[in-house]
């Protein structure tokens, strides 16, 4: 009788869990009450079930489970490694505070369909953690395709046109990046019989065998397959799904799905091709050029927004591009950069996100033009946002200071000076962007006699002279409140504490592993 309860079986319970509250959320969906019970104890379960496996991958390496054969040598199989923990531990323990949120944010906007939201949440949450613990691109691109299906009833959840413009919109992108995902699955297969990640790659064989140009189709093919990472040109799904709802902006751009793009570039580059045949094909390069573009193209498109999320969009398809850069200069520093940047970028662009869920909901204001001395009358919000804006321009003592200058090191470290330059210059253009909204929201003058729209109906008229703090005048508004505060208070405490949730030793084991052969 197997011990279900040991070590060997905890990646699995960390994919059931979400699964299980799924089922839950259905069930109890005529009881409000009950149903984001579900949610929270769910999300709670899952983050302690993956932070249990911290110590023992730190301490005896990798955890493995293997489950049933798919293929020859190709098993439905997972692999508990430190850079799939990394992305294990951002997704799950933001699962939590974004749940919280939700509550918040569904019930004052009397949100239709909120069961089905809970439910998509939870198994998109079961596609994330599935992605970060695969043991083989045929697993990782189940769940990377659960993760694509399950998302698209939230994209669309307004079920308004512009929505199921944008839902469709998002599913053409996705599934067509999902064939080219598999295609390259497929060429790896011939190629070398396997598609097991290994720390050095598995492809550097093959590079005898087959042109290195074969070996270049088949990187681009996961590059394009990956287009959760909203690299540019292959962007503009991510701005058009600003219409959904704020918590599902949160999954989208914090959370997990485009997360789970980077992650599957981190994975391809250290562990189908490795760093040695990277360099040997000018792959490392050619993929450094291609962030680099869209760091700055992301920033001039952000500055040119006045819809608060759709700037916030452009800002998370420069902050991926930062951690595309990362991986794609090939050296130890820039990749532990980019891999706290992925927990970091996601407390700091949560936090944002939440901000401007949390303006509209109150205020019903959606444009940096409309938030004239909001900085007064919700000062907790503004004064999260100014953290997460600081954070997202790797300003100390944010934690995005901590990451940027690990790239900046690795920029150095790896002889390439000239991305070093689009490290600092994306910095620059990230306060750029941002200068408007913090300058309209503290400088601006709030409008005599200006009133906002509560979910109770009753209007809330906002003076200068009164500077009436809005966010605590309904107790439904502090689910929204407090989960922002706490996500920017993180954003301080990872600078400070970096190894939170063993998250810097955790990158380090990545690194090591990746260029341990070398």
């Amino acid at each position: 009788m197997p011990d279900l309860l040991s070590i060997t079986y905890r990646p699995v319970w960390a994919l059931i869990c979400p699964s299980i509250v799924s089922v839950l959320i259905i069930i109890s969906g005529k009881r409000p009450n009950l149903r984001e019970s579900w949610t929270l104890l769910g999300s709670t379960a899952l983050f302690l079930t993956v932070l249990s496996m911290t110590p023992v991958v730190l301490e005896r390496g990798p955890i493995q489970f293997f489950w049933f054969d798919l293929l020859p040598d190709v098993e439905f199989a997972f692999k508990v490694d430190a850079l799939g923990l990394i992305f294990a531990i951002t997704s799950s323990s933001l699962w939590i505070l974004v749940s919280v949120y939700s509550i918040g944010y569904m019930r004052s906007q009397k949100e239709h369909a909120q069961t089905r939201f809970y439910f998509s949440f939870a198994v998109a949450l079961a596609g994330a953690v599935g992605v970060a613990l695969a043991a083989n691109l045929v697993t990782m691109f189940i769940f990377y395709e659960i993760l694509t299906i399950s998302t698209y009833p939230l994209v669309a959840h307004e079920e308004s046109p512009e929505a199921l413009t944008a839902g469709h919109k998002y599913l053409a992108y996705l599934l067509t990046g999902g064939v080219f995902f598999l295609i390259g699955i497929l060429m790896t297969y011939f190629l070398v019989g396997t598609t097991d990640f290994s720390n050095q790659g598995i492809l550097k064989p093959a590079l005898n065998a087959s042109a290195a140009i074969t070996l270049q189709i088949i990187f681009f093919c996961f590059l394009l397959g990956f287009a959760k990472a909203a690299w540019m040109p292959i962007h503009s799904w991510l701005p058009s799904a600003m219409v959904a709802p704020t918590p599902v902006s949160a999954l989208l751009h914090a959370v997990a799905v485009v997360k789970a793009g980077v992650f599957g570039i981190i994975r391809v580059v250290c562990h189908i091709y490795g760093i040695e045949l990277m360099h040997t094909l000018g792959l490392g390069l050619a993929l450094a050029v291609v962030a680099a573009f869209t760091i700055i193209a992301a920033n001039f498109f952000a500055i040119g927004q006045n819809n608060l999320k759709r700037m916030l969009a452009y800002s998370t398809i420069n902050q991926l591009s930062f951690i595309i850069l990362g991986v794609a200069l090939l050296s130890p520093m820039a990749l532990t950069g980019a891999l706290l940047h992925i927990p970091f970028h996601g407390f700091m662009k949560i936090t944002l996100f939440l901000c401007a869920g949390a303006i509209a909901a109150i205020t019903g204001k959606k444009t940096i033009s409309e938030m004239a001395g909001l900085g007064r009358v919700m000062p907790i919000t503004l004064g999260a946002f100014l953290i997460g804006a600081f954070g997202m321009a790797g300003a100390p003592p944010l934690a995005g200071f901590i990451s940027k200058w690990h790239m900046a090191l690795g920029a150095v470290e790896s002889g390439r000076l000239f991305f070093l330059l689009i490290i600092f210059a994306g910095s620059i253009l990230d306060v750029i962007y941002f200068f408007p909204v913090i300058r309209t929201a503290f400088f601006g003058k709030v409008p005599q006699a200006e009133t906002y729209e509560t979910d109770l109906e009753e209007k809330v008229e906002v003076y200068p002279e009164k500077k009436d703090v809005i966010e605590n005048r309904q107790t439904i508004y502090l689910f929204m409140i407090v989960p922002l505060a706490i996500t920017a208070l993180f954003s301080i405490l990872l600078c400070i504490f970096p190894n939170a949730f063993n998250i810097y030793d955790l990158a380090q084991t990545a690194v090591k592993n990746t260029f341990g052969g070398m």
